[in-house]
């Protein structure tokens, strides 16, 4: 009975399914009376929907419960979220990250900017986009870093004339006194 149930000695030859359309290699493994399960990878370096790997491997002899794993290149190249800490992290950070995540076609420019080194805005295929956004895997990503180079103005959000404005008034009340010595005037705030 033993031999009734493992199927002992009715084996049959895998055949070779690797580099054949996806439908082509099922009904290869049909006729040979083998079942298969599918996973799905993306490489640009093969064409979309073929079969790129196959275990057990051609020309063996299995069983013919065994089950045949087949790993087939995916059609459409996988989304993947630009994470959000992208805008937070230095240039080679920013690659590195994108990379981890399957991006392949990343360049880095820079722009003028206070902030040296750190990506300041992302691009896909040409177009700005926000972090958050999906991409797929074979886009062009750019990201644009700070040159370093650019002077931060001072702030004055009062404004020349608001200012002295407010200063001719602050006088006129006493608090602000002007004290007279030699060739400067300095202005005392008393309080």
């Amino acid at each position: 009975m033993l031999d009734v149930f493992t199927v002992h000695g009715q084996e049959v030859k895998v055949p070779d399914v690797r580099f054949r359309p996806l439908a082509q290699a099922t009904e290869m493994l049909d006729q040979a009376g083998l079942s298969y399960e599918i996973d799905s990878i993306y490489n640009e370096d093969f064409k979309p929907g073929i079969v790129i790997d196959q275990t057990p491997t051609a020309e063996s002899m299995v069983k013919s419960t065994r089950t045949v794993y087949l790993t087939v290149n995916m059609t459409c190249p996988p989304m993947v979220e630009l994470p959000r800490e992208l805008t937070e992290l230095p240039g080679a950070d920013g690659v590195t990250l994108l990379q981890s995540l399957g991006f392949r076609n990343i360049t880095v420019d820079t722009i003028p900017s206070d902030k040296a080194d750190l990506i300041l805005q992302i691009s896909v295929n040409g177009h700005k986009v926000a972090v958050g956004t999906k991409a797929a895997v074979n886009a062009r990503v750019t990201l644009s870093v700070g040159a370093g180079n650019m002077d931060v103005p001072e702030y004055d959000p009062l404004g020349p004339v608001l200012r002295d404005s407010l200063i001719r008034q602050q006088i006129r009340k006493g608090t602000i006194q002007l004290e007279q010595d030699s060739d400067q005037i300095s202005p005392h705030i008393v309080y």
